[in-house]
Formats: C-alpha cells, sequence, structure tokens
C-alpha cells in the first residue's frame, strides 16, 4: 500500500509533501489504495521517518482535489467512486474541450498541428490491447497539448482540474477500453477531429469533440465497460482477471 522505495526515488528538490502527495495520489489512480480505504496518517510518516505535518499537507491538498474525503473525525479515507459522478465529469469536460478546442483553432501553429498529428500517428501504432497504457498516455497528451494552445488561461486550468477527477478513475477506463471496438472508435475520433483542425472548421470540430466525449452518455461498448465496473461489488477481482496482458 505505502512503498518507500517509490518515494526515495523521487527529485530531492521537492518539497516533503509534494512526495507525500505524488505518493498517495499515484496510489489512488493506480488503484493500490481503494474507494473507502482509510489512509493512515501517522503510519506513512512512519514508515517515511518524516513528521505528520507534511504528511497532513498532501492530504489535504488531496481532499481539495477530492482524491480523498476527510470527516468531522479527521479521519482520511480514499473517495468513492460511481457511474453518476463520472458521467457529470464527462459532461462537463464535453462542454469545456468542445468550447477550448474552438477557441484553440486560431491559436495554433502549423508546429502545433503537426505534434498533434505525430500523437494521433503514435495513438494507432498504439491501438491495441497490449500497449494499452500508452495509447491512453497518448490519449492524454492530445488532449493536453490542445489545452495548452487555448488562449484562455482559466478555462485551461478548468479543464486540468475536471481532467484530474477523471483520473480518479482510471482502472475503470482501462476496463473499458478493453471492450472490441473501443479503441479503434476512440482513434477514429481523434483522426476526425485533427482533419477537422487542418480545415480550421469550428462547427465540425465542437460536434466532433461533445461526440467524443459523449461516449459515456450514449449506448455504446464503452459506456457498458464503465458501468461494469463501477456497478460490479467484486470489481476488484474482476479487474484482476480481466486487465492481464
Amino acid at each position: 500500500m505505502y512503498k518507500k522505495d517509490t518515494l526515495s526515488s523521487q527529485p530531492i528538490h521537492k518539497t516533503l509533501s509534494q512526495l507525500i502527495y505524488n505518493h498517495l495520489k499515484d496510489a489512488i489512480i493506480n488503484n493500490e489504495l481503494k474507494a473507502k480505504q482509510k489512509i493512515n496518517e501517522k503510519e506513512i510518516a512512519q514508515l517515511f521517518e518524516i513528521s505528520t505535518t507534511p504528511v497532513r499537507e498532501a492530504v489535504l491538498r488531496l481532499g481539495a482535489e477530492g482524491f480523498v474525503t476527510v470527516n468531522s473525525h479527521r479521519e482520511a479515507v480514499v473517495t468513492e467512486i460511481s457511474y453518476e459522478e463520472l458521467k457529470e465529469i464527462f459532461q462537463v469536460l464535453g462542454f469545456l474541450d468542445s468550447w477550448g478546442t474552438i477557441l484553440a483553432v486560431d491559436n495554433l501553429s502549423p508546429e502545433d498541428l503537426k505534434e498533434i498529428e505525430d500523437l494521433t500517428k503514435e495513438m494507432e501504432r498504439h491501438c491495441n490491447i497490449s500497449s494499452l497504457d500508452k495509447f491512453i498516455a497518448v490519449n492524454q497528451e492530445i488532449h493536453k497539448k490542445m489545452w495548452k494552445c487555448i488562449p484562455n488561461r482559466f478555462l485551461q486550468a478548468t479543464l486540468h482540474h475536471v481532467n484530474n477527477q477523471m483520473l480518479r478513475y482510471n482502472y475503470a477506463r482501462l476496463y473499458a477500453f478493453r471492450k472490441p471496438g473501443v479503441l479503434q472508435r476512440s482513434l477514429k475520433e481523434h483522426q476526425e477531429i485533427l482533419s477537422a483542425l487542418k480545415n480550421k472548421d469550428k462547427k465540425k470540430i465542437k460536434n466532433l469533440v461533445v461526440k467524443h466525449w459523449g461516449s459515456l452518455l450514449q449506448p455504446s461498448p464503452f459506456k457498458k465497460g464503465l458501468k461494469e465496473y463501477l456497478y460490479n461489488e467484486r470489481k476488484e477481482v474482476r479487474i484482476k482477471e480481466n486487465l492481464k496482458p
């Protein structure tokens, strides 16, 4: 659950609080710390031979970001995930990302477009279950590249914040992406968005981006996979059985 070697391998210039924050956040995203699981601040402090102060600071930061919930007794537990919440996250991302992408169109340089095109080609090379982690990572990189070109820093920050909430559902998404045709559909949507960006077709871009995030809102194998994972009481067993290479 808590791994000292992971922490000690981090760059030494970072503060202890930042290191603990990164460690706990990664553990939550990677399903090592599970929903409703209590985070023992004293145990973490003892393990890493530090005071509880930086641990507490890290936990409070994770609480502000929605990764953990601090109850009235000042106990921190990993925030429970739900299909309903993820649906709301996708709705917000669909609205904000379509707006942001339209704003970014006139701000994209030829170099920016070339980078997005290269990343899309890299997605295509990893469009298979055996390199699913890489596919998802490149997928995220494309979105972040687009957001970086949005001429509105508040919209950029909001998109990153909402996207950060989606990271809590990393394992659910991994499960859903393994459904037949999901990877291919995601790749095709990215290719269509790239084509619209090159043509500066803002109306088409808006529709495509909304459709891209709407895979959770409309009947699809991806939606089915997410609901299976999030509604299954034995999801830990299912994910171990179905995420094997």
